[in-house]
């Protein structure tokens, strides 16, 4: 069975404390990967550098790598298993295109220094969080004190309740059966 070329978008997102050591290092460790397993890479930029949607892998931030390539399924299935065991990637996503568009094309792999990307310290990332975090925890906790108050409450009137109910019922029991 043979496996026909197509062509590929791709998206790596690259660990920033691997990019700080040096993005072209991280870049070129990408496209070498990707050139061993049979993919010819027509494009390899940075994308930019982003806060994750959510947290992975304790990151909370990432760089991102565009690239637009062209090989075989098995030749990505083989680069992606590679990706994910070494280096700086800890998450890619292929998908199959058409062809690629002649803006991409014209964009190749750009030289970068490495001084020209600034990737922000991790550290302030979390410190970040955590303060927008820390006003929503503390109505969560707030909430959750009001709910546990509200049950309280709840269980003070379910015991009052039987109790009235059985004085009313012997009130009521009382009268009616005396007429």
């Amino acid at each position: 069975m043979t496996d026909h070329n197509h062509n590929y978008q791709a998206m790596f997102l690259l660990d920033n404390e691997e990019v700080r050591q040096g993005f072209n290092a991280a870049r070129d460790w990408v496209r070498s990967t990707l050139e061993k397993h049979g993919l010819k890479v027509h494009v390899l930029r940075l994308w930019g550098e982003r806060q994750l949607a959510y947290p992975i892998g304790g990151r909370r931030r990432a760089t991102y790598l565009l690239a637009w390539l062209e090989g075989s399924g098995d030749a990505v299935n083989n680069a992606r298993r590679e990706l994910y065991l070494l280096g700086p990637v800890f998450r890619c996503l292929f998908l199959e295109q058409g062809e690629i568009p002649a803006e991409e094309m014209s964009q190749g792999i750009p030289e970068m220094a490495d001084a020209d990307l600034v990737i922000p310290e991790q550290l302030e990332d979390d410190l970040a969080e955590e303060m927008r975090e820390g006003p929503e925890q503390e109505e969560e906790a707030s909430s959750e004190e009001s709910k546990e108050e509200g049950k309280e409450e709840g269980k003070v009137e379910a015991k009052a309740d039987p109790e009235e109910e059985k004085k009313e019922t012997a009130t009521t029991g009382g009268t009616n059966h005396g007429n």
